[in-house]
Formats: C-alpha cells, structure tokens, sequence
C-alpha cells in the first residue's frame, strides 16, 4: 500500500527555470529542492538566492531527470528557454533554434536518497514528463500533493496519477495566474510561474470522474481537441484523499 508524505516541509521544483516557483517555496518556509539542466539558468539562481543556499533552505542541483544514471544531450532553445529540453523535438517547437550541451542526468530515487520524499512534487521538465510519474510507480512513499503541466496528455496523466492512488484533482490556468496573490506573504505569481499548490489553488477539489469531465470542457476534448483559448494553458494538480489514505 502507497503511503503518503504529509509531514515533510520540503518541496521540489523540476524545471526551475528562471526560478519564480522556488522563490515562492522559500517565501512559504519551505525547503525547497530545485532540479535545472540549464547550466546558466543554475548560475543565475545561485547568486539569486545566495542567502537560501547558505541557510540551507535551498538545494540547486544541475542535472537532468531521467530514468537512470548517465549522460544525454540536453537542448537549449535559444528563443525561450521553457521550451529546453531533453527531447530535440519538444525543444525545437514553432522551428525555433537550439544549441546542444551534453548533462549529467539523474533518477528520481537519487533526489530522494538526497534529501527525502517532499510534501509536493512540481513537474515541469518540458517532453519528458511522464518519465518523472512512470519512477513514482516503484516509490512506496510519495508526495501528499503532485502537479504536472498539461502538455497535451492530460488524459494520460491524469489516469497515470489516479493509479497512483492520487483521488482529488484541480485545474489551474497558468494564463490567469497575472490576476493571483497570496495574501499570506504578500506574494503576487508572475505570468509564467506555475502559482500557489495544494490547499492554495482556488477551488474545490475533484474526483477523477468530474476533473476528466472538466477538463473535457475547459482544456481538450474526448478526442484531444483543444478547446482552450490560446490565452491559456494548464497545470494539473492532485493530492490523495486526506481521509482515506495512509498519510505519515
């Protein structure tokens, strides 16, 4: 049986990126484990956030997340680096440009060895998501919350997460995160960020039935049809049952 890590204080960003996410963690009082395969973006943060590293409230690792120990090419997009990826076709979207670096790449187990199971789990690691869900299956213990952009397989996570034993589900448009604070630490999410988690995100939460049911109307169709407006995009969150799972 799957038990569930409610107790923790640490989050962890795969795909930190410009850093917006782990700057919000901290200001939560999080510990906060951020995973970048971007070696200048890693660089940029550790000057940001010089005073979380040395309080050891911060942990910047750069790599890339993989299912096993070794080296891949990692794609740098040159016109948007949310785009970078592992995949060089995730990476080279709209027939953008990229240069290619060489990373070391880690499992998920590793950042767990590392530095324990997190409260949340934050996926966004642009192609290779589902590589990230696909380790949590071996995991005896997980994250209480788990969130994953929707990069057009949301049906595909969202199932993959249910199996999981993950029972409750928001959606959460990244498009309107401009318009979102909270109030608690007088924090206001920037365009791009992926915004508050858990018990955070506006809204009730949803069984699996009525979230494909929801997404079904807001963000795709039955038959993968975008129904979105383009102003628009998603990130999927789940947490297990508070009332029926094995919470430690």
């Amino acid at each position: 049986m799957k038990k569930y890590v409610a107790s923790s204080d640490t989050v962890f960003d795969l795909g930190m990126n410009n850093g917006d996410d782990t700057e919000y963690y901290i200001k939560k009082g999080y510990r906060v484990v951020a995973v970048e395969a971007n070696p200048s973006l890693c660089e940029h943060a550790r000057i940001k956030f010089e005073q979380a590293i040395k309080l050891h409230r911060l942990f910047i690792h750069n790599v890339a997340v993989w299912t096993e120990y070794g080296r891949r090419s990692f794609f740098v997009n040159q016109k948007n680096d949310h785009w970078s990826s592992l995949d060089p076709g995730w990476a080279r979207r709209d027939d953008t440009s990229c240069h290619e670096i060489v990373m070391d790449c880690v499992p998920l187990s590793h950042l767990i060895a590392l530095h324990g199971v997190p409260l949340y789990l934050k996926i966004d690691i642009e192609g290779v998501d589902e590589l990230v869900v696909r380790q949590l299956q071996g995991q005896e213990y997980l994250p209480l919350y788990v969130s994953m952009e929707d990069c057009r397989f949301g049906y595909e996570y969202m199932k993959a997460l249910n199996d999981l034993g993950y029972t409750d589900f928001k959606l959460l448009d990244q498009g309107g995160l401009g318009s979102l604070t909270d109030a608690s630490i007088g924090h206001r999410f920037r365009l791009g960020s992926s915004g508050p988690f858990g018990e955070d995100i506006p809204g009730p939460w949803l069984s699996y039935e009525d979230v494909l049911s929801e997404y079904s109307r807001r963000v795709r169709d039955r038959n993968g049809i975008r129904v979105a407006p383009c102003s628009s995009w998603w990130d999927i969150h789940c947490r297990a049952n508070t009332k029926t799972s094995h919470l430690i």
